[in-house]
């Protein structure tokens, strides 16, 4: 009597199935645990986002929320705290730039070309993803934003909160990636990108030119556009064979400052 295939497909089927689960839960491999988590932050930003967006389009209870902040800070906001936050925004900004620039070379240097490109392609691909988001939804800035702005821009979302957090939590990424850096190299190096990501959409608000949905939404725009990359590096490294998360190709040694 001949067997039941489709008996013999199920074992298989769910075979097939446990394997799966069990390399995207892999700590140790490129497509495991890592590209999950990537996956999932990627999924949690386009959902948030997509949640202010709703609320801000149709004028939900976070705009009248976002306006009483925006006088909060205004009514409350000092001399010096104003030139503080005026300095440090610059961060977000010009600061980016010189960073996007000074670590481009020492990728460079280094002959790490899959980071190299990655560090351009997330840093100008932000860009752009910004300004298609600051384009599409036309929001309005605050009231006292024309005290400190010159020219005309769009409010959502924060561009210098997006570009600070693809740069300086790349740039940690990067930093704690290394195949020699220590663990409390690492640890000061995130808790550093976090602080000043933090400080620096504070600053959008301390100043007034930014509606807290606008901060939270560059936050989840760049996180989300981070996280992304962060998925496509995994694959490209399994693909090219490179070890070390990028750093080096398998017929090299570590990658120094003079390399």
């Amino acid at each position: 009597m001949a067997g039941d295939p489709t008996g013999a497909a199920k074992p298989a089927l769910a075979t097939r199935i446990r394997r799966f689960l069990a390399a995207r839960f892999d700590r140790k491999s490129q497509l495991g645990i890592g590209l999950t988590a990537s996956v999932i932050v990627c999924a949690l930003a386009i959902w948030a986002l997509s949640g202010l967006l709703d609320a801000i389009l149709d004028n939900d209870y976070l705009v009248r929320w976002d306006a009483t902040v925006n006088n909060w800070f205004h009514e409350h906001a000092t001399a010096g705290g104003l030139r503080f936050f005026d300095v440090l925004t610059q961060l977000g900004s010009y600061g980016v730039v010189v960073v996007v620039v000074i670590v481009a070379i020492l990728l460079w240097r280094a002959h790490a070309r899959l980071l190299f490109w990655l560090w351009l392609g997330a840093n100008a691909g932000g860009s752009i993803v910004e300004y298609v988001l600051k384009t599409s939804v036309h929001r309005s800035r605050p009231q006292y934003a024309a005290m400190y702005l010159h020219g005309h821009s769009y409010s959502f979302p924060s561009g210098h909160t997006m570009a600070s957090t693809i740069c300086y939590l790349l740039l940690a990424f990067l930093i704690s990636s290394y195949p020699v850096s220590r663990p409390k190299t690492r640890r000061i190096t995130w808790i550093v990108a976090s602080g000043l990501v933090a400080s620096i959409a504070f600053s959008r608000l301390y100043l007034g030119v930014h509606y807290p949905s606008d901060v939270l939404g560059g936050f989840a725009a760049g996180l989300g556009w981070l996280a992304m990359c962060a998925a496509t590096r995994r694959v490209l490294v399994v693909r090219e064979g490179l070890l070390d998360g990028g750093w080096r190709a398998a017929a090299e040694g570590l990658p120094g400052p003079n390399a």
